[in-house]
């Protein structure tokens, strides 16, 4: 098995078929204690998931290995009222959700001191999006040469069979992080990502692309790309902490096999993010948390550049994509130790929408419409050197609308001259619990 067939394996392993998008498409968090805090990891030092966070963070962590297993279920609802005249009425009106399934993922840290001051990592995480709408859900309008009214029934995006689109990505970050002095410490991590992309039931958009034949239904495609994060850690006080880290965006390969979807004739790459936080300790027993998490989602191309208008055709030099913007994640979290073995935490986070309103109808199946995350967790050591911690979290609907492109391209073609028209709705609500096991040594 080479390189490229091992990246593949693993990442269908650790993330199959994902049904889900936190921040956008980044995960919440990363390991039991990012994710029982809302994603607050900047300045914690309580295991080996630097790497994915803030990898200045791993060499105040010590000798460890932190793994975990999640089970994530997110139902998307979309609607569409046409508000076509008759006797069109009633066409292109749905109302359906997607497929109600329990995903499962995972990430994996490993941890080894080299020396008193210098640690050696390597951390397995996962992100990715994506949604599952089924088939004959609405009824669609037959295009030309089939005579005036002529229905079918098609997907919500009036394609044949379900109507999906599915990333999913995996990132092997080896990781180095050294001790500077007895209050600060800088990491560095190479990412190795690679990425599965698919999309099904997109027929409809044919005349929209430049590659209508490289547009939807030509399986999984998957591409590579290597890429870097760069850290600091700053222990103030024995009661005050921060962290900072930065990744500038990864060039991800070209998914050729969908080079008539998405822009740059394929490119889907990983977008530049950012992390800065804080850790307060007002008593031995209690953290409280703080980041703040910048997400560039509008320097990807694929994701970021406006949604397809008539001037260029999806998957051209420059073509559509589907207008998100530049996220702001907001996270707070607070950690309390009950006894020597066990504690709890919770946390709350907030994000800015990935995508206007307006872009609603061009986000269908990719729907990250999440602006609120609510976490519980809870850990326990069953020894001295293991522990054992559980960690959920909610997502509550967010309800985005606009205007229907569907309805607005039928109403144009009946007025003779451009027409704005129906009203299409996505709400996406999403539950995640997890288990991880630690052992430090």
């Amino acid at each position: 098995m080479n390189k490229k067939q091992w990246i593949v394996t693993s990442a269908a392993a650790l993330c199959p078929a994902l049904a889900l998008a936190d921040n956008g498409y980044f995960q919440i968090g990363y390991g039991a204690e990012a994710r029982g805090m809302a994603g607050a990891a900047a300045a914690s030092t309580r295991d080996a998931f630097g790497g994915a966070s803030n990898p200045a963070t791993t060499v105040w962590a010590g000798n460890r290995l932190d793994g975990n297993l999640i089970a994530t279920n997110g139902v998307t609802s979309m609607s569409r009222a046409a508000g076509l005249p008759a006797p069109l009425s009633g066409a292109l009106d749905t109302h359906t959700s997607s497929a109600n399934r329990w995903v499962p993922l995972t990430d994996v840290a490993y941890s080894r001191m080299i020396n008193p001051d210098l640690s050696l990592s390597i951390v397995g995480y996962s992100n990715g999006a994506g949604t599952y709408f089924r088939g004959d859900t609405t009824t669609c309008l037959a295009p030309a040469p089939a005579p005036a009214g002529t229905t079918y029934r098609g997907n919500v995006l009036c394609g044949d069979g379900r109507a999906t689109t599915t990333i999913q990505q995996l990132t092997i970050a080896p990781t180095v992080s050294a001790r500077v002095s007895n209050s600060f410490s800088v990491g560095f991590s190479l990412l190795i990502a690679g990425q599965l992309f698919s999309a099904e039931g997109l027929q409809g958009l044919a005349p929209q692309s430049a590659a209508p034949n490289h547009l939807g239904n030509q399986g999984t495609a998957s591409s590579f790309g290597v890429g870097l994060r760069l850290g600091s850690y700053w222990r103030a006080s024995d009661t005050l902490s921060f962290g900072a880290a930065w990744s500038p965006r990864i060039r991800m390969g070209r998914l050729k096999e969908y080079e008539g979807l998405l822009a740059d004739h394929g490119r889907l790459d990983i977008p530049e993010n950012m992390l800065v936080g804080m850790q307060w300790s007002p008593m031995q027993n209690l953290s409280l948390l703080f980041d703040y998490q910048r997400i560039n989602y509008s320097g990807t191309t694929g994701l970021g550049n406006r949604p397809f208008d008539g001037t260029a055709l999806r998957g051209s030099s420059g073509g559509p994509g589907n207008g998100w913007k530049d996220m702001n994640v907001f996270k707070v979290g607070v950690r309390y130790q009950v006894t020597p073995a066990l504690y709890v935490s919770g946390g709350v986070s907030f994000n800015s929408a990935a995508f206007a309103d307006g872009d609603t109808a061009s986000n269908v199946t990719s729907p990250a419409t999440f602006r609120r995350h609510y976490t519980l967790g809870l850990g326990y050591a069953t020894g001295s050197n293991t522990q054992w911690s559980i960690f959920y979290s909610l997502s509550p609907a967010h309800t985005t609308a606009s205007s229907s492109v569907l309805a607005s391209a039928v109403a144009t073609q009946l007025a003779g001259s451009p027409t704005v028209a129906g009203q299409e709705t996505l709400a996406t609500r999403q539950q995640s619990i997890g288990v991880q096991y630690s052992l430090r040594f």
